[in-house]
């Protein structure tokens, strides 16, 4: 199933372990760090099937190569942790992930000092959402800090993790590091832990101005505080799974996912099939010929969700995939992962769903692929899909079948999930044996059939109108893609 398991890098994740136990990171000999890195190479050119998809394997073998020269004796699993994340992220495939060990987060929970703010990001300007200290620097744009403007930064951040991103798309990149994220990750990949000041630059948008001054660096307990002080801007309904909302006075149909993992459905007392079919039957009886689809906050998925809504928008026959494709049936290195106790278990469910071609390939079974027939009853008439770079995976597969099949409008950002497919499904969870560093490694290649001439290869869905929040309707809570399609219609 494309369902998003794998949490980032951010603060919760580096933060969770016990405070009595803060133990300094351990060095590593050359051999060891070697070991590990070996490891983790050979293991993802033997499972990963989309390694290659959208950085050459030439390319790919001087990162290898580069990454591997910069380890020396006597090298923290923390700075280890920089040089694998920075491998893994290679691929541009948001569903390869790294996971930091046990010391890397006692060793952050003891040392980390962060930059004291949280941030949104808005057309790729990086907008405060706090004052600091004493300083009125809610709303200013940060240029610089410590001297290094912030394009710089992203960049390094960017090249490191790939989360809500799939080949060469970087809406999701920057959905990504969103309020504390940004203060996370700037530790992740950027600090020296020695520092407990840093300058910053800001832009001032009223005032047409830069403002350059120094400030403090906080530690865990502080961010918390300053996080406790920084409302959140929710979008309305997000906590529900999903949300229909039938407007007769503007004939306007809203149909909002904010997830569509089946065992959440299950959770709630709900059967998805049966929720879907109950939906679509009272958009047929309204009668109202406007639907909005919003899967701007949908990364991730059961698989089948985006089939099976869509078999409700067309009268004709569909398909998704040229094909669905693995490395193997077999892995080489699963005495260091999750599946070190059960490999049978493993290879059963490889054995039941591939099967090997005459050309050497391990190819999904045709059953697997089907794909839902279009219903009776589907809906028509005007579709609007409201798209962003939080639309990944799942979500990214929906918007595609509909761009790919269906006469539409989409509106707001390009999606952060591949147009022409991802690597995702079944997942091997790597543990290399002397850092404890862990990888999650997807061995399903979900190549898609679609085509189009709007849309560049590595690239998602491309909406027929851009259009980002602004920073001001953020802060009153107006969604500006929301008003946006609203206008359109009426």
């Amino acid at each position: 199933m494309k369902i998003y398991l794998f949490t980032c890098l951010i603060l919760s994740n580096f933060l969770s372990f016990s405070q009595e136990n803060r133990a300094l990171l351990r060095a590593h000999s050359k051999k060891e760090l070697y070991r590990d890195f070996d490891l983790m190479e050979s293991a993802l050119k033997e499972s990963h099937p989309g390694l290659y998809w959208y950085t050459s394997y030439n390319n790919l073998e001087k990162i290898f190569e580069k990454n591997r020269g910069q380890i020396k004796d006597g090298m923290n699993s923390y700075e280890f942790y920089r040089i694998i994340s920075n491998v893994v992220s290679a691929d541009r495939e948001g569903h390869s992930q790294v996971r930091s060990s046990k010391d890397i987060g006692e060793y952050i929970h003891q040392k980390a000092k962060y930059l004291p703010f949280a941030i949104k990001t808005i057309n790729k300007k990086i907008y405060l959402l706090n004052d600091i200290g004493n300083r009125k620097t809610k709303g200013k744009i940060i240029t610089k800090i410590n001297k290094t403007p912030i394009d710089t930064i992203l960049s390094t951040i960017f090249e490191n993790t790939s989360r809500y991103s799939d080949g060469y798309s970087t809406t999701g990149k920057y959905k990504n590091i969103d309020r504390f994220s940004f203060a996370g990750y700037y530790v992740d990949f950027i600090s020296d832990f020695q520092s407990s000041k840093t300058t910053i630059e800001l832009f001032n948008p009223k005032s047409n101005r830069l403002e350059n001054f120094e400030i403090n660096l906080v530690n865990r307990d502080s961010l918390v505080q300053i996080a406790k002080q920084t409302p959140r801007q929710k979008q309305k309904n997000a906590d529900k799974l999903y949300n229909l909302e039938i407007n007769k006075k503007e004939e306007i149909t809203l149909l909002q996912f904010n997830n569509a993992d089946f065992r959440d459905y299950k959770k709630g007392g709900m059967d998805f099939r049966k929720e879907m079919e109950s939906v679509f039957k009272r958009i047929e009886n309204s009668k109202i010929q406007n639907l909005i689809i919003d899967v701007r906050n949908l990364s991730g998925s059961s698989e089948g969700f985006e089939d099976y809504v869509f078999s409700y928008l067309t009268n004709k026959p569909f398909a998704k995939y040229k094909y669905v494709e693995a490395k193997s049936n077999r892995f080489s290195f699963l005495n260091h992962s999750n599946y070190k106790d059960s490999s049978e278990e493993l290879n059963k469910l490889l054995d039941e769903e591939l099967y090997q071609t005459n050309d050497g390939r391990y190819l999904r079974k045709s059953y697997y692929a089907e794909v839902e027939k279009p219903k009776p009853n589907a809906f028509l008439g005007n579709l609007y899909i409201l798209i962003s770079g939080k639309t990944y995976s799942g979500g990214s597969e929906f918007a595609s079948l509909v761009k790919n099949y269906r006469k539409a409008t989409f509106i707001g950002e390009e999606t952060g999930g591949g147009f022409y497919g991802q690597t995702s499904g079944m997942y091997i969870n790597l543990e290399l044996p002397n850092t404890r560093i862990s990888l999650r490694i997807p061995i399903l290649k979900f190549a898609t059939i679609f085509e189009s001439k709007d849309i560049p290869f590595g690239r998602g869905v491309i909406p027929n109108y851009i259009v980002y929040q602004s920073y001001e309707d953020f802060i009153i809570g107006i969604y500006s893609e929301m008003e946006f399609v609203f206008k359109l219609i009426v």
